[in-house]
């Protein structure tokens, strides 16, 4: 941690609270024994309010941990109480889009976190950007397994495989685990590596435990089953809490002799894991309460409040902007951008084609989110005001178009990585311009299209295309690993943000009416 950060913990030092550890473990009396809450945890995608429920928001999910701990705000945070993250916090949202994550972090600094862990969607606006947030962070970022020249990634802004603390007499680590398919499907960089979790949490582990460590915890940006593996396949972890699924137990799980917990997402529920942990012996003990928070009568936590309006203000002056209207509701639900042809996925594939002047464009499903059909209300004698902030909150990750030079057979085979994992709900699945493509999710995966054409006639696997997509894409995201290595006759570099070429498209066009045109058909569908 670097000297100039100070967090709740440092102040309570001063008052015989807690204090964190460096390198090296405190020696404690063997036997002894005492109680440690774990308050876990966030996974908020970037946001400041449940996508559904605007009650379930940042400032009373930090009320919510202060009543539990019995304070009035989260700086003012008892003695053996730990607030951990589990990633997935800085994007993607709006707020992510317009303010790059800080909002976020100047949230939980003002909230009394203790520790986050990266989750893939922290990479989403590139390493040199979490390493900024990671650097402004009053709470420490653990992880065991983002690598980054030997070391955790943004170790030189604050970051560490591990930390210790004692807590009234024994001693805690708390080390991260990302999901091991983080770079596949965000941007983690060309010098970032996420190693398998099981080899990297008992190098960390071992390292915790011979520093003095008389439990381990692990905040998790894993998914359930990875996790399960961990816990069977390494010793000396007391518990696991977070998942990267958002799933849901509603009582911790113990496997081989770790805990495991997990809440959800988007402040939904709160889980208060009460530790009795005993002095070269772990944790030998331990109770659960899962706080809902939309059945809590609590107050918002008064600085991050502060903070989060001062952010909302800001967004609202920023998105508060007119750029046209649609007579169509525009589909952006996950069932159907990452399944079958959509009409706002056409709309984003056609900006991403003309931009870029190719024969044909493909655009992620997973980069068009919200889950949501926007504008619902839409109508010919009614249309739908299409807001900048509407923009933004389909299209939040700062994607530049890119164009590349490919082969009929590159083209075929990235279509055939598109529709290889419909049923896992994949970002990859392709929404297109220009082409129209027929697949039959029964069949084994690389042998799903059926039938693929340009201008009517089929892709000829001999015949080179320019394809338009975006910078994610191109390098190989989402499982399109062809892609990366071809000829860009349009570098993502020189390329425009997608954000601003479907809203100046549709400030052009002044209204617009989306529709699905038989691009994309699903063998044996209806």
């Amino acid at each position: 941690m670097t000297s100039d950060r100070v967090r709740r913990r440092d102040v309570l030092t001063a008052i015989g609270g807690v204090s964190l550890l460096g390198s090296a473990g405190v020696g404690t009396a063997a036997g002894h024994r005492t109680s440690v809450t774990l308050l876990h945890d966030t996974h908020l995608h970037g946001r400041y309010a449940n996508a559904f429920a605007d009650d379930l928001n940042v400032e009373r999910y930090f009320g919510l941990m202060n009543a539990v701990e019995g304070v009035s705000s989260g700086v003012a945070s008892g003695s053996n109480t730990l607030r951990i993250g589990n990633g997935d916090d800085l994007a993607s949202s709006v707020l992510s889009a317009a303010f790059d994550g800080r909002h976020v972090v100047s949230a939980f600094n003002a909230g009394g976190l203790d520790y986050d862990t990266f989750g893939n969607h922290d990479f989403d606006m590139g390493p040199e950007t979490l390493r900024e947030r990671v650097g402004e962070s009053r709470f420490t970022w653990v992880s065991a397994n983002a690598r980054e020249d030997g070391d955790v990634f943004a170790a030189d802004a604050g970051a560490r495989r591990y930390a210790l603390e004692e807590v009234e007499g024994v001693t805690l680590a708390v080390t991260g685990l990302i999901t091991p398919e983080a770079p596949e499907i965000t941007s983690v960089g060309e010098d970032t590596a996420v190693l398998d979790p099981v080899p990297a949490a008992r190098e960390v582990v071992a390292e915790a435990r011979a520093d003095g460590a008389d439990a381990v915890i692990v905040s998790s940006h894993l998914s359930g089953s990875t996790a399960r593996r961990v816990a069977r396949d390494v010793d000396g972890i007391d518990a696991i809490v977070g998942d990267h699924a958002a799933s849901l137990l509603e009582r911790p799980a113990v496997v081989d002799g770790t805990l495991l917990s997990f809440v959800g997402d988007q402040f939904a529920r709160l889980g208060e894991l009460d530790l009795r942990v005993a002095a070269d012996d772990g944790v030998v003990g331990h109770s659960f309460t899962l706080h809902a928070l939309g059945e809590a009568s609590v107050n918002g936590d008064p600085w991050v409040g502060l903070i989060a309006s001062g952010f909302r203000s800001r967004l609202a002056e920023r998105l508060d902007v007119e750029l046209g209207r649609t007579t169509v509701p525009l589909d952006a639900r996950e069932s159907v951008v990452r399944a079958r042809e959509s009409n706002v996925g056409n709309y984003v594939a056609d900006a991403v084609r003309d931009d870029v002047d190719a024969d044909v464009g493909l655009m992620n499903g997973g980069g068009i989110r919200g889950d949501a059909r926007y504008l619902p209300d839409a109508s010919e004698s009614s249309p739908a005001t299409i807001t900048r902030e509407t923009v933004v909150s389909l299209l939040p990750f700062p994607n530049t178009t890119a164009g590349l030079s490919v082969s009929g057979r590159t083209l075929l085979a990235a279509l055939e990585n598109g529709v290889s994992r419909v049923a896992d709900g994949s970002g990859r699945f392709p929404q297109v311009s220009g082409l129209s493509y027929a697949y039959d999710p029964t069949r084994a995966a690389g042998e799903r299209i059926t039938e693929a054409t340009v201008g009517g006639e089929p892709v000829d696997p001999g015949a080179t295309y320019d394809l338009g997509t975006n910078d994610f894409v191109a390098g190989g995201g989402d499982g399109y690993a062809g892609l990366a290595d071809v000829e860009r006759y349009r570098p993502a570099e020189e390329g425009a943000l997608l954000s601003d070429i479907v809203g100046d498209r549709i400030e052009a066009a002044g209204t617009i009416r989306p529709e699905t045109e038989g691009r994309i058909t699903v063998v044996g569908d209806g």
